[in-house]
């Protein structure tokens, strides 16, 4: 058998590249091999293999040279980008009205703005009604009105008078009726005050705050909490967490259907007009030489190649 030379090698990788760059990219790719590949290889244990092998290695290198680096983050933005970015933040930015509706009429707040309005009236009578003879209790609205309508009739000399415990249940109904009425009233100025403008540039002013301090870290104490999550503890459940959402129908048939769409569009052209959109026609050409030449020269000088070269040309 005739050995091909690196010249006819070379050759065979021009001829074989230039057809494969005259061909559509959906002529090289089958979705459904592709897709049940996938699910093949997507096994809780296999992708455990390669989290093992590959991305927990890379995630302590990455995080070790981070850890050591004095580089602020501000190096990962172009000064103008940065500046754009900072200038977006610090856009007004209102909160959706219906979640803060939502939130501030939960039940936990309302009891807070209730307590809040207890409390306010607790010290207003324990100074109007009481008056300074004695200190006022600590036990509610309840305990503050009775200590002062007692205080009251029995100085004689406060600012309601003698009308004794009669008075103390009509004042607490009262009161009671009156914090009642105003927790509504309460929670709806408080969700005006968080849906206002101002409130919505005051935020925008802090998201820019935020940003523009961010930047000013390093990359070691950016990355200082991140150290310190529970990998251990994480780590077991990503394999299982993929190749439980890669079995579901509804992602693999959004999966297929996007994988379609994205290979039609780029079917719509050849290959190789691709590589020259991307700069890399002939990048991609010098890589199969330098790497697809030797491997070639090795192929043909194996026993096996021969063996198939003789089955196909007997006569030589």
């Amino acid at each position: 058998m005739t050995v091909p030379d690196d010249a006819a090698l070379a050759a065979l990788i021009d001829l074989a590249y230039d057809h494969a760059c005259a061909r559509p990219l959906g002529d090289l790719v089958d979705i459904d091999r592709l897709l049940a590949a996938v699910e093949t290889a997507a096994t809780p244990e296999r992708l455990g293999r390669w989290q093992d092998r590959l991305l927990l290695p890379l995630r302590a290198r990455l995080l070790a040279r981070a850890g050591a680096s004095a580089v602020p983050l501000s190096a990962w933005l172009p000064d103008d980008v940065a500046a754009a970015v900072a200038e977006i933040l610090g856009e007004p930015a209102p909160l959706p009205r219906k979640m803060v509706a939502e939130v501030v009429a939960s039940e936990k707040v309302r009891e807070g703005v209730r307590a809040m309005l207890q409390e306010t009236l607790t010290g207003f009578v324990g100074k109007v009604v009481g008056g300074e003879g004695e200190q006022a209790p600590r036990g509610g609205l309840r305990g503050a009105l009775g200590w002062g309508a007692r205080a009251v009739v029995a100085s004689g000399k406060g600012l309601l008078g003698g009308l004794g415990e009669e008075f103390q249940k009509q004042l607490q109904d009262r009161a009671r009726d009156f914090v009642d009425g105003a927790v509504g009233s309460v929670q709806a100025r408080i969700v005006e005050r968080m849906t206002s403008e101002d409130t919505a540039k005051a935020l925008g002013k802090r998201r820019r705050r935020w940003f523009e301090g961010t930047l000013r870290k390093t990359e070691a104490e950016a990355t200082r909490g991140l150290r310190k999550a529970p990998f251990a503890r994480l780590d077991p459940l990503v394999p299982r967490v993929i190749a439980h959402n890669l079995a579901r129908t509804e992602l693999r048939d959004a999966l297929r259907d996007e994988l379609a769409a994205a290979l039609a569009e780029l079917s719509r052209e050849p290959l190789g007009a691709l590589l020259d959109d991307a700069g890399l026609r002939e990048a991609l050409r010098a890589g199969l030489h330098a790497r697809g030449l030797p491997w070639l020269r090795s192929l043909v000088a194996t026993p096996g190649f021969g063996t198939w070269w003789s089955a196909g040309h007997p006569t030589e």
